[in-house]
């Protein structure tokens, strides 16, 4: 009773900044923007990743002219971009929330709040969107206990009330991007924008994959020291990657001990990393098993993964583009689609082997791999790719320059890319 009274006082309280808030986002409104500054960011504020990171990198190079400003909430994330020679600054400073309120754009993997909501009104805001819409999302969540599924399908007082709480959610962006014809209309119907809004570019995350993405001079992380010792000695690195659960429990249907033992005899070492949301702990250590910070971001160590193991996770897509292996460990998929968010596309739609619905079947999937025994379908494996990937040439960042760059103010003179109402693929 206490932790719940405790709990609604904090709500009140928060019901009541939002109040004090919601004018400085109106009058932030009538400040003049600068069309030669923009402003990023990623993951609430939190984060130096995803398709924000990448593009924000990519525009040092490109835009011409314009002052470009991350902005976190994380002071080692500041004080390690200005070391790297980049500017960056903390929302709230007076350098940060100046450069929000007068920039003409703001960036962002997720939602406003990633700069600065509060600041924003009156930018032109463009979500570079952090995932695939593998589970449905924003308006298409169908969980009538979710707090987003009655922001938007909820009781008036309940939308109201809770578009208080969070007014970045039905805020609309003015620019999405997608991988695909296919997920573009998906991303378009979750946030209700016209389908014309929605690019399909291809994810900036992903050009690293084809060598074409800028080098983060100063900001590369090496890779975890048992990750690079795996790599030396050429054993198989196998990488987990398990999504988040909306019902909150921690997951794990592992027998890590005789993973432990397994990953010896096959001369092999296991990764695993939780999600960014998920607050489940560790405690166990391993010879063979390592687990790697949930902060870390792990699009750099894709390229030393010899085979991916997920679930229901948007990154599934991603790693597609490197061919290698992929095993669906669902174990759980049922359980999953009574508690959880329905699926825009079922596990087994997109896979191009066998789910792994058990313990041991994961296992021996594993061997086959560590064995270089795998036997893909080609044909099967180019069909989903095409299906979700339109481009697969390491340019997302330059279609995304080549459509929006010159109408937000960059000189765009130097463009090379294709044209991104070109319906057909591209590899």
């Amino acid at each position: 009773m206490f932790k719940t009274g405790i709990l609604y006082c904090g709500y009140v309280l928060l019901f009541m900044g939002r109040i004090v808030m919601l004018p400085l986002f109106f009058l932030s409104g009538l400040v003049p923007r600068r069309k030669n500054l923009w402003v990023f960011g990623s993951w609430g504020g939190h984060r130096f990743a995803d398709n924000a990171a990448a593009y924000f990198l990519y525009c040092q190079q490109h835009a011409t002219g314009v002052d470009l400003v991350w902005i976190s909430r994380e002071h080692d994330i500041v004080t390690g971009l200005r070391a790297a020679g980049y500017q960056a600054h903390h929302l709230w400073s007076v350098a940060g929330a100046w450069a929000c309120l007068h920039a003409s754009v703001h960036y962002f993997d997720c939602f406003a709040k990633d700069t600065n909501f509060w600041l924003s009104r009156g930018a032109i805001k463009v979500c570079l969107w952090s995932g695939v819409p593998l589970k449905v999302f924003e308006r298409d969540i169908d969980i009538p206990s979710s707090r987003y599924y009655r922001l938007f399908h909820g009781y008036v007082i309940e939308r109201v009330v809770l578009a208080m709480m969070m007014p970045w959610h039905v805020q609309r962006p003015d620019w999405l991007i997608a991988l695909s014809a296919e997920t573009r209309d998906i991303t378009a119907r979750a946030f209700d924008v016209p389908k014309e809004r929605v690019l399909i570019t291809g994810f900036p995350r992903n050009d690293r994959f084809a060598g074409t993405a800028p080098v983060a001079t100063g900001l590369q992380q090496e890779l975890p020291q048992p990750m690079r010792e795996a790599v030396a000695a050429g054993r198989k690195v196998f990488l987990y990657l398990p999504t988040y659960r909306d019902s909150g429990r921690p997951y794990t249907r592992i027998d890590w001990q005789h993973l432990d033992e397994l990953m010896k005899r096959l001369d092999a070492t296991f990764f695993y990393k939780f999600h960014p949301m998920d607050h489940s702990t560790h405690t166990q250590k391993f010879s063979h098993i390592f687990w790697i910070p949930r902060d870390r971001d792990v699009y750099d160590l894709l390229p030393n993964i010899d085979a991916l193991i997920s679930d229901y996770s948007s990154i599934i897509f991603d790693f597609m583009l490197l061919e290698r292996p992929i095993i669906f460990y669902t174990p759980d998929l049922a359980e999953f689609l009574s508690d959880c968010r329905a699926l825009n596309f079922q596990p087994d739609e997109i896979a191009t082997t066998p789910l792994c619905n058990s313990y041991p079947e994961l296992v021996q999937r594993m061997e086959t791999i560590a064995r270089d025994d795998e036997k893909g379908d080609p044909a099967r494996n180019d069909e989903v790719r095409q299906r979700l990937h339109r481009y697969r040439d390491g340019h997302a960042s330059q279609r995304i320059f080549d459509a929006l760059g010159e109408r937000l103010g960059a000189d765009c003179s130097n463009a090379k890319a294709e044209p991104i109402n070109s319906t057909a693929d591209r590899t």
